[in-house]
Order: C-alpha cells, then sequence, then structure tokens
C-alpha cells in the first residue's frame, strides 16, 4: 500500500465519497490518500495500529486472522463507504487483525491521535460508526443463518461473486471452507460441479467465472429477510 500526494486525487476521492459528511467537523486539512492494489497488504495481521482511520473510497478487500494451529479464518469482506481501523480507535483491539486488498482500493486516512478525542464526542460520526458496526455484525448473523439453513451451491455462488475480482475467483480452499463450514472435499466437489455445469472455468491460478447469472440466480436466495 502507497500515499497519494496528487491533491487533484485527494479532492476527487473526497468528492467521490461522503467522507466528510460523516463529522460533524472539517477534516480536509489532516486526511490522507492511500492506495492499496489487488493483493497488498492494508494491515498486517498481529502489528500495532499504524495509527489511522481509515474509510474504503472504492474497491473491496478481506479481513482474517490466523488461529493456533496454524490455519487462516477468513472473517469478513469489506468495501467501500466502510471504517477500517475502528475497533483500535476504540481501544478494542491493540492489534490488528489482517487486511489484504481483493480489488485496487483508495482509502482516506485520518491520523488518529490528533482527532480521537473529538471523533469520540462527535454525535455524526459515532452515529455512523455505530451503523457500520450494526452493519457488520447483522452480515454475520446473515452468514450463520445461511451456513445453518442452505445447501452449499447456494452458498458458495454468493462467495464466488462476492470474492471475485474482474470476473477471476482465486481465494484458497482451505479458508473458503473454514469460512462456509463445511469440509475441504466437499467445497472441491462443489466447485467441480460449478464447472461441469458451465458456471466456472479452471484456470492455473483459480477459476474465472464463465456464467455470472446462473451463479446470481443460486446466490439470490440467500436474500432472506
Amino acid at each position: 500500500m502507497k500515499q497519494i500526494f496528487d491533491k487533484n486525487e485527494i479532492q476527487r476521492c473526497l468528492a467521490e465519497s461522503d467522507f466528510e459528511s460523516c463529522f460533524s467537523f472539517p477534516v480536509k486539512e489532516d486526511v490522507r490518500l492511500y492506495f492499496a492494489d489487488r493483493g497488498d497488504v492494508i494491515m498486517k495481521e498481529g502489528e500495532k495500529s499504524d495509527g489511522f482511520l481509515y474509510y474504503m473510497v472504492s474497491g473491496r478487500a478481506k479481513l482474517f486472522c490466523s488461529l493456533s494451529n496454524g490455519k487462516t479464518s477468513l472473517l469478513d469482506f469489506l468495501q467501500r463507504d466502510c471504517f477500517i481501523g475502528e475497533l483500535e480507535l476504540l481501544s478494542v483491539r491493540k492489534s490488528t487483525m489482517g487486511i489484504k486488498a481483493l480489488s485496487p482500493c483508495f482509502l482516506l486516512a485520518l491520523p488518529i491521535e490528533i482527532y480521537r478525542s473529538r471523533l469520540l464526542s462527535d454525535a455524526c460520526f459515532l452515529r455512523i460508526l455505530c451503523t457500520t458496526l450494526a452493519e457488520k455484525e447483522e452480515r454475520r448473523v446473515h452468514a450463520l443463518l445461511s451456513t445453518q439453513g442452505f445447501p452449499l451451491a447456494n452458498r458458495l455462488a454468493h462467495f464466488v461473486l462476492f470474492a471475485a475480482s474482474d470476473g477471476m475467483y482465486n481465494e484458497r480452499n482451505t479458508d473458503a471452507s473454514a469460512y462456509l463450514g463445511v469440509s475441504y472435499r466437499h467445497l472441491t466437489q462443489m466447485l467441480g460441479e460449478f464447472t461441469q455445469n458451465g458456471y466456472l472455468e479452471r484456470t492455473q491460478t483459480g477459476y474465472h467465472i464463465t456464467n455470472e447469472q446462473a451463479l446470481k440466480l443460486l446466490a439470490d436466495e440467500l436474500n432472506v429477510e
């Protein structure tokens, strides 16, 4: 991930996002802009917070952590209009979880130490932050309900569409099977069925989505209220 110093790019990202409206006071003077290309690490797992509150202007990323048995647990997917580093701001978490870009990402950032007291007393920001945290929790509940109540075909279709970038899906099967709550063997069998049905095409680096509409029809069945 690298910092972008171009003032026109910073202004573009401010104009194209709702970032400034998240606060009741001006933040433009101290805002920074970062760019993470696909595969770049936005936050390295287990390190002390770098001292910034990030806001994703565009792109998608995945949140993950390592387990004591050496495996990786995929926790959530992040996309535009979400905060990164809010738990560190609230002092809920001392060290970071891993965040890696799934597609090119632009992120605006505020230095926490300069703004901490104002952020934690700003009703506008706190209201938006509460909504953001509630939405993350709702996604986790939805994922749990989906795991318990829907066949793997529906859940995998949704997962593939969300994790893919530019029509390519290349998540590790070990991570995907853990996230979906199924065995590695069951997952690979379903990926094989998707390939046989023409939904996906196997490549050297993963899978190319060849029938997005069919996957969407399967994924749409997860839209439970």
